[in-house]
């Protein structure tokens, strides 16, 4: 991941400079008064205020960079007029090492987000297991092929939402209910219908699941710094659990299905 990161940064600053121009005639195009940015680095200008969005102020890479990230993010945060970090300030919070420690006089924390406002019922679980599938490719589809296989083994009514908002589909397989996308209105009537989680910790799932307060387990994407560590902080607390010492291998992190799913009936908020 760290070498791949290397290599793509060329790419990645051309595209920052790419999108800081554009914005620039959409300002003047559209008489825009204020831009906010969910961790856009080029989105700011001196023409008007604008705000940058980010939960991830140190952000959790490999030692190679680690130090030289932190500088460099730290100096696009500067260029904007405010950050808002989505998390608690205080010691009880979400994002801890994340979202916590040195910050810059423009940050601020604005408390958590979530695209729920409830916590979910627990009335009418029909659904023993449901997968939410997300990340990047090829990692997705690879998590949601191990997912379909490792479910067919089991006696229990499974359920999974593969992350593809492009299409909208719905099938059975075996003993699987199949959506490619959910809108936030089904999405969280499912989760309430589903006894347990499985889903990859990412931090916009953290907050999400705060909200829900539902169990879960979680599988950190392979390479995803981020991920393995917001495993590791909430994977013994709130009812959630987490598998943490991932093989290279993405095909192999099911390799303990069998434990995962004990310990999974076992857990309650």
């Amino acid at each position: 991941m760290g070498l791949k990161m290397l290599l793509e940064f060329p790419k990645i600053l051309k595209r920052i400079r790419t999108e800081h121009n554009e914005l620039q005639v959409l300002i003047d195009k559209h008489k825009i008064d204020l831009t906010i940015a969910d961790n856009r680095f080029g989105l700011h200008t001196q023409k008007i205020p604008c705000v940058y969005i980010t939960h991830q102020i140190n952000i959790q890479s490999p030692n190679l960079i680690k130090n030289q990230l932190h500088k460099i993010h730290g100096k696009y945060i500067n260029r904007y007029t405010d950050c808002w970090i989505p998390d608690l300030e205080g010691k009880i919070n979400l994002g801890a090492g994340l979202s916590h420690g040195k910050i810059h006089d423009n940050c601020s924390y604005i408390g958590t987000l979530s695209r729920f406002s409830q916590k979910a019922t627990s009335e009418n679980e029909d659904i023993d297991y449901l997968a939410i599938i997300s990340g990047p490719e090829p990692q997705r589809s690879e998590f949601e092929s191990i997912i379909i296989n490792e479910f067919k083994k089991l006696n229990n009514k499974c359920a999974i939402v593969a992350g593809k908002p492009i299409t909208k589909n719905q099938k059975s397989i075996e003993n699987i209910q199949y959506f490619s996308h959910l809108n936030s209105n089904e999405l969280f009537k499912i989760i309430c219908r589903s006894k347990k989680i499985i889903c990859r910790p990412g931090y916009s799932t953290i907050m999400d699941l705060s909200t829900l307060q539902k169990p879960a387990h979680f599988i950190p994407t392979p390479g995803q710094t981020e991920q393995e560590y917001l495993a590791k902080l909430h994977g013994k607390e709130n009812g959630w659990s987490a598998q943490n010492k991932l093989k290279i291998s993405s095909k192999l992190e099911f390799k303990r299905l069998p434990e995962i799913i004990t310990n999974l009936k076992n857990l309650n908020w």
